[in-house]
């Protein structure tokens, strides 16, 4: 798995890029950035995630929400998922991960589409330019 996790907007939105196969470790490694950056933030931090070529995922959904701490953090808003193609896959996988953990949750087919939503949920973001 690859990723990059950076800030779009400064301390109150977070950036995520993932792409190949995604392991439990991997998870663990990725948890451990976001956390880094929701500690850093000004919350609520939302977090915009886009999922690229991702080919396979963990299926021990009692493992994914043990290793994915970062959805309880007190500082975590919501999550917008960017997929131009939506994957069955993945819809499935975010369809249980939101009832599962209880994240709030938004999908979208593009970036611009993730700005704008999280601009009408969190209007604070609105003021605040982006990088």
């Amino acid at each position: 798995m690859e990723y990059t996790v950076q800030w779009h907007i400064p301390k109150r939105v977070i950036l995520i890029r993932v792409s190949g196969d995604v392991s439990i470790e991997e998870l663990s490694r990725f948890n451990d950035d976001i956390i880094k950056h929701l500690n850093e933030g000004i919350e609520p931090i939302h977090l915009l995630s886009i999922g690229e070529n991702i080919r396979r995922v963990p299926t021990n959904l009692m493992k994914i929400k043990q290793t994915t701490t970062y959805l309880q953090h007190p500082n975590m808003g919501w999550t917008v998922i960017v997929q131009e193609k939506p994957n069955p896959l993945t819809g499935f996988m975010v369809s249980v991960a939101t009832q599962a953990t209880g994240m709030k949750l938004r999908q979208v087919k593009s970036l611009a589409d993730g700005v704008e939503t999280l601009g009408r949920i969190d209007q604070s973001l609105n003021d605040s330019s982006t990088s």
